[in-house]
C-alpha cells in the first residue's frame, strides 16, 4: 500500500521529521498515517498530540480519516488536538484566561481601515475596496512577516491608527489572536494549560507558515521539549503576499530537536509529460530543496502551449476543449491568474457553448492559480499565458505559482497564448518557455482537427 519512501516517512520515530513532498505525493495522507501510527504504537499518549493545519476543512478531514483507521479507537482520536493555528491559540488564550476580544468581521475590518486610511491621508475621499483590500493584505503580511521596519512612513501611520482602532473598539483581527499566543508563551510564567501538555506536534502544508507562525512552533517546541512532524512542499509555496515563505520548511531540519529529512518525490497524479514540464520550470526557482519529480503513471499525457491571434481566438480553442471533455467525461478546470480573466472567460464560454452550457458547467471549474492548490482535474486550460514585449518577468514566487497551476492536472494540460491582448502585441510567457514548451500557432482549420469528437 505504501512505497519506500511513504513509509520512511510514517514510521514512527523518536526524532523530529520534515517531510519535502511533490505535487500529487499523498503528502497530507503520510501524515496522517504517520500520526495514527504514533497513537497505534502508543509512542506519544493521544492526549499530547497536537496536529495544526491551515484551514478548518484540511483539519475536519484529518479528524474524520482517523476516526475510520482500523488501529484506533474512537477515544484516542477525539483525544487529540486539532485545528486551525487560530483556532488551537484561542483555544489556549481562553483556557490561560488571557484577556481575549470578540474577532472583527470582515466588514468591520474594512470599515476601520477604511477609516484608519481617511485619517492619516487627511482627505475625505472615496476609499476604493481595492485599495482597502491591498492595505490589509500588506498589513497582515507585516505582521506574519515581524516586517513593521520594511514599511514607509505613510504605511506605518495607516497601520499604526488601525491598530489604535482596534483598540478602542476592545476587538482583534485574526493576526492579534496569534501576537497574543506568542506573547504568552514567551512569558515567564506560562498558566497550566493543555498547550504546553503536548509532546508532539504536527504541521500540514508547512511551506505557507510566515514568521509569526514559526516562532509560535518554535517556541511551543522548545518550551515542552517536543518533537514535531512537519509536511509541505517549498516548491508551492505561493502565499507570499500573506508573508508565508518557503525558507522555514528548508529550515526545519537545522532547527527542530534531531530532525531528520524524509522526501516524497513520487507523483501519483499527473502523466509523463506534464510532470516532465513542471520539472524543468521549477528547476529555475533559486533557493529550493532538491528533489526529482516522478511519476508512476506509463501514460504519455498531453501538455501544450497554443499560440492564437487574440483572446476571442483562445476561446474558440477552450470552448472545443471543453467540449470534448466532457463527452468523455472528463473534469475540467480553467485557470487564470486573476479573478477579472475568469470573469471574462466564463462569460464567453457560456456564450459560445449556448445550449450545452448546463451540461458543461456541471464538469468545468474556474479558478484563480492560487484557489487551484490542493486540487486536481483531468484536464487543465492556462489562460492568457502571455507577456507584453518589453515586460521584465523574474519572480520566483510566480515560478511557483505558475507551477502549481501546471501539476493540477492529471492528464492534459493546455497553455493559450494569445498574440494580442486589449491592444497590445504580447508574446508567449518566459516561465512556459522555461518549462520547455514552444507555442504551436493555431489556425480555425487546426482548431478543428485537434479537437475532433469522434
Amino acid at each position: 500500500m505504501w512505497t519506500e519512501e511513504q513509509w520512511a516517512a510514517i514510521e514512527p520515530k523518536d526524532v523530529s521529521s520534515v517531510v519535502v513532498a511533490a505535487p500529487g505525493s499523498g503528502k497530507t495522507t503520510v501524515m496522517t498515517e504517520h500520526m495514527a501510527q504514533v497513537i497505534a504504537t502508543g509512542r506519544t499518549p493521544a492526549q499530547r498530540i497536537l496536529a495544526m493545519t491551515f484551514t478548518r476543512q484540511a483539519a475536519e478531514h484529518m479528524r474524520q480519516k482517523l476516526r475510520r483507521h482500523e488501529r484506533l479507537r474512537p477515544v484516542a482520536v477525539e483525544s487529540c488536538v486539532m485545528g486551525t493555528f487560530h483556532a488551537v491559540f484561542f483555544r489556549a488564550l481562553l483556557e490561560a484566561d488571557w484577556e481575549v476580544r470578540p474577532v472583527l468581521s470582515q466588514r468591520d475590518q474594512y470599515a476601520l481601515m477604511r477609516e484608519a486610511v481617511v485619517d492619516v491621508l487627511g482627505e475625505r475621499r472615496a476609499v476604493t475596496m481595492y485599495e482597502l483590500q491591498s492595505y490589509l493584505t500588506m498589513y497582515s503580511w507585516t505582521v506574519g512577516r515581524q516586517a513593521w521596519d520594511e514599511l514607509g512612513d505613510k504605511e506605518k501611520r495607516i497601520f499604526e491608527t488601525f491598530v489604535r482602532k482596534k483598540q478602542a473598539s476592545n476587538y482583534w483581527d485574526h493576526d492579534d489572536i496569534l501576537l497574543a499566543s506568542l506573547q504568552l508563551l514567551r512569558s515567564k510564567t506560562v498558566p497550566k494549560i493543555r498547550l504546553c501538555e503536548m509532546s508532539y506536534i504536527l504541521v500540514d502544508e508547512f511551506q505557507d507558515t510566515n514568521e509569526l507562525q514559526w516562532e509560535l512552533l518554535t517556541s511551543l517546541v522548545q518550551r515542552n521539549g517536543a518533537f514535531a512532524f512537519v509536511v509541505g512542499d517549498d516548491d508551492q509555496s505561493i502565499y507570499a503576499f500573506r508573508g508565508a515563505s518557503p525558507v522555514y520548511l528548508q529550515r526545519a531540519v537545522e532547527v527542530l530537536p534531531k530532525a531528520r529529512q524524509k522526501l516524497l518525490t513520487m507523483n501519483f497524479r499527473s502523466d509523463r509529460r506534464i510532470l516532465h514540464h513542471a520539472a524543468q520550470l521549477i528547476q529555475h526557482v533559486k533557493s529550493r530543496v532538491d528533489k526529482p519529480l516522478r511519476g508512476v503513471h506509463d501514460a504519455e499525457g498531453i501538455c501544450r502551449a497554443y499560440e492564437v491571434q487574440h483572446r476571442t481566438a483562445q476561446w474558440d480553442v477552450l470552448a472545443r476543449v471543453v467540449r470534448r471533455s466532457v463527452l468523455r467525461p472528463y473534469s475540467v478546470a480553467i485557470l487564470a491568474r486573476t479573478r477579472n480573466q475568469l470573469a471574462t472567460a466564463w462569460t464567453a464560454m457560456r456564450s459560445l457553448l449556448g445550449a450545452e452550457w448546463s451540461l458543461a458547467a456541471r464538469n468545468v471549474e474556474f479558478r484563480t492559480f492560487h484557489d487551484s492548490k490542493g486540487k486536481e482535474w483531468d484536464v487543465v486550460a492556462l489562460l492568457d499565458m502571455a507577456v507584453p514585449y518589453r515586460a521584465m518577468t523574474d519572480s520566483d514566487d510566480e515560478r511557483r505559482l505558475l507551477y502549481v497551476a501546471m501539476t493540477r492536472a492529471r492528464h492534459e494540460l493546455y497553455a493559450f497564448v494569445p498574440r494580442v491582448i486589449q491592444g497590445t502585441q504580447c508574446h508567449i510567457h518566459p516561465y512556459l518557455l522555461e518549462a520547455g514548451l514552444r507555442a504551436c500557432p493555431v489556425s480555425p482549420k487546426d482548431i478543428m482537427e485537434a479537437f475532433e469528437i469522434g
